[in-house]
């Protein structure tokens, strides 16, 4: 289902592209353009893998990139792997019970968004309100796994991998 929800956002955008900022300089550059989806791993600024799907007449092919110039690899992947990663990371948190059942509260910013807090802050997940995705996400227990939003772009302003 989230799938279908990013593939949407893609379409009625013309372009959908965000950066979630982990720590380390670590960023997932999560987007899609036309009937292209990409998730990409950069760190310190330098793209180190890109996993790309191509969606054509009811079927997904998929690849993964590594490296660059002589050192550059590409991979087949399974079909459909590269939007199944899109959606787990876009949507990261928002089918738990914890957001599902509690009502958020929505914070007005340069990107307005809904924020959902489990216990005494335990956990926090931000959803743009304007997007649907995950922005920001924390958790006490690993806060390897906390991010929140670098930059988002949309439209013609969106590149292609």
């Amino acid at each position: 289902m989230s799938e279908e929800r990013f593939i949407k956002l893609v379409e009625e955008n013309r372009g959908f592209e965000f950066l979630q900022a982990y720590r380390d300089d670590v960023d997932y550059i999560i987007g899609g353009k036309g009937n292209t989806y990409w998730f990409a791993v950069s760190k310190k600024g330098k793209v180190t893998e890109t996993y790309v799907g191509t969606y054509q007449n009811g079927v997904w092919t998929d690849r993964c990139e590594k490296g660059s110039g002589a050192k550059k690899s590409t991979k087949d992947m399974p079909s459909g792997s590269t939007i199944k990663r899109i959606a787990e990371n876009a949507y990261l948190a928002q089918e738990e019970n914890w957001v599902k059942n509690r009502k958020p509260r929505l914070v007005e910013d340069s990107h307005p968004h809904y924020h959902y807090v489990y216990g005494f802050g335990d956990k926090a997940a931000d959803v743009s309100e304007k997007y649907g995705v995950t922005i920001a996400y924390s958790d006490i227990k690993d806060v390897s796994k906390g991010f929140h939003l670098r930059d988002v772009s949309t439209g013609s302003s969106v590149e292609m991998p």
